[in-house]
Formats: C-alpha cells, sequence, structure tokens
C-alpha cells in the first residue's frame, strides 16, 4: 500500500532560499521512498516539494481553492480543487497518513493548530512530523505552558533523513 504525506508549508519561499531548496530534497527523498505527497498546489514549499516529487520520480496532487488554474504550480501531477478553506484543509487531512510540516507563515501556522487540535480531541492518531526550524522554537515555546497538550504521534526533528525514518516506523 502507497502511503500518502501531506507536506504543509509556506506559499512565499523563493526558489534561491534554504526552505524551497529543503522541500525539493523532501520531495525527492519522499518519491525515492515511495510515498505519495499532497500540498497546497500552490508556489513556494509547494512548489518545491512537488518538484523534488517529480525529480524523484513519484507522484503528487495539489489541492487547492476555487476552479481556476491560476497560480498553481506546474509540478503537480493532479489537482484537486476545493470550494474554500475549510474543504481544502479537510481534504489535506483525509486523504493523508502523516503530516509533515516545514514553516511557513499564518497559513501554516493555522493547518498546524487545526492538525494538532484534531489530534488531542482524538478525530486522527496519525504523525504530526515538524521540521521548519522557525516552528521548532514557537513549539518550545508553546511546551512551557503546562496546559499545553502535546499529542502522541508529534515530532520534532532536524533533518529529512530523520522524517522519512518516522514516516516509515510509524505510518
Amino acid at each position: 500500500m502507497r502511503l500518502h504525506i501531506a507536506v504543509l508549508g509556506s506559499g512565499t519561499a523563493k526558489e534561491d532560499s534554504t526552505e524551497y531548496q529543503q522541500a525539493r530534497v523532501l520531495g525527492r527523498k519522499l518519491a525515492k521512498e515511495g510515498f505519495f505527497v499532497y500540498h497546497g498546489g500552490y508556489g513556494g514549499v509547494m512548489e518545491a516539494v512537488a518538484r523534488g516529487v517529480k525529480e524523484g520520480g513519484g507522484h503528487n496532487v495539489g489541492v487547492t481553492i476555487g476552479k481556476s488554474l491560476d497560480g498553481i504550480n506546474l509540478w503537480a501531477d493532479a489537482v484537486i480543487k476545493t470550494p474554500s478553506w475549510k474543504e481544502r484543509i479537510f481534504r489535506l487531512i483525509e486523504k493523508s497518513d502523516a503530516y509533515l510540516f516545514l514553516d511557513g507563515a499564518t497559513g501554516t501556522l493555522n493547518e498546524l493548530f487545526f492538525i494538532w487540535e484534531m489530534a488531542n480531541k482524538k478525530l486522527h492518531k496519525k504523525p504530526m512530523i515538524i521540521l521548519g526550524k522557525r516552528l521548532h522554537r514557537l513549539i518550545r515555546f508553546l511546551k512551557k505552558d503546562p496546559s499545553l497538550k502535546i499529542p502522541e504521534k508529534f515530532y520534532l526533528v532536524s533533518t529529512i533523513p530523520q522524517a522519512v525514518k518516522i514516516l516509515k516506523n510509524e505510518v
């Protein structure tokens, strides 16, 4: 059975940025390990991971909002168009066996916290892997609050090989 991974992160990362290059390498590695990748379908990290997946010989699907194909990255093998942000995140959640988060802005934080809360409410038991450095700092800060509940399968990793190892063992 082919495992499906959602990669979530910045839509504004530029091709020459560390975040873009990390996502591209991640996409290649996920493809070579046989994972099927879902992403948000647009630019930045989403484009980079899709590009890496294609370079690695794998397949990926972008999940977007609206009917238009404007702004959708050209590296996606297919696109699932949803009518709203809510439907988009639900589709990414339902299609994926695990979630891998790279650094991003408020959209990425919203996705992270939404999926995190679903895990806390026992609505899924899927691994959540945090690879982004800025996200690591934020989560370390948040963990200082004793009322904050960390889901069972919540991982902070520093490298792509660590993330892939968890995916192979936990999914």
